[in-house]
């Protein structure tokens, strides 16, 4: 392990790297460009015997800023909501997900929890299109706490090994799960209409 290596394995396994974790978590469900992810595997391979817990707490703070991101959404769209969205160049995609949560409901929430497709849009379009608030949590919940948590076990079970599965799998994780969707929302059209 060269020099830096080992001080970047020290700040890892740091007392205070978990409130620094938990705050980048928070902010990227709102307004921070960077996932949550590129701290949190480092830090659950740093940290294996608490790779869980780190899960969890992610999971909690990325959902706590979701709700915050909501409530943006919900009361300050006009003066909050649309400076983030377009700070981060991301209205086309505010529109297509507000269609799409108006036209198929709920599944996009959850797509948007565990895929790529920023989180921070599918927090503020929820607020912005009146979803359900506790509905919103409960797939915020399930979403995040499915990635992280995924991403978290692979690191404590196969240690750096982990990294590159989930770098490999990750697309093809989300290719698979947005085509199960895309069924599910051809089948509702094919049974309801």
């Amino acid at each position: 392990m060269n020099t830096l290596s080992k001080n970047l394995y020290k700040i890892l396994k740091g007392k205070k790297s978990a409130r620094y974790l938990y705050a980048i978590s928070f902010s990227e469900s709102i307004f921070f460009p960077i996932p949550t992810d590129t701290f949190l595997i480092p830090m659950a391979l740093a940290n294996r015997d608490k790779a869980i817990s780190l899960g969890l707490y992610t999971t909690l703070f990325s959902v706590i800023g979701g709700a915050v991101g909501y409530l943006i959404g919900l009361f300050f769209f006009d003066t909050i909501g649309i400076n983030i969205i377009e700070s981060f160049n991301l209205m086309d995609k505010f529109k297509s997900f507000s269609s799409s949560v108006n036209k198929y409901g709920y599944l996009f929430i959850f797509i948007a929890g565990f895929t790529p497709i920023p989180y921070k849009i599918a927090a503020i379009t929820s607020g912005v299109t009146g979803v359900s608030f506790p509905i919103f949590i409960i797939f915020s919940l399930f979403s995040r706490g499915l990635r992280f948590l995924t991403e978290v076990i692979l690191c404590r079970l196969m240690g750096d090994k982990a990294k590159n599965i989930i770098k490999k799998y990750s697309f093809a994780l989300t290719i698979i799960l947005l085509t199960m969707v895309i069924g599910i929302i051809i089948l509702k059209e094919v049974i309801f209409n």
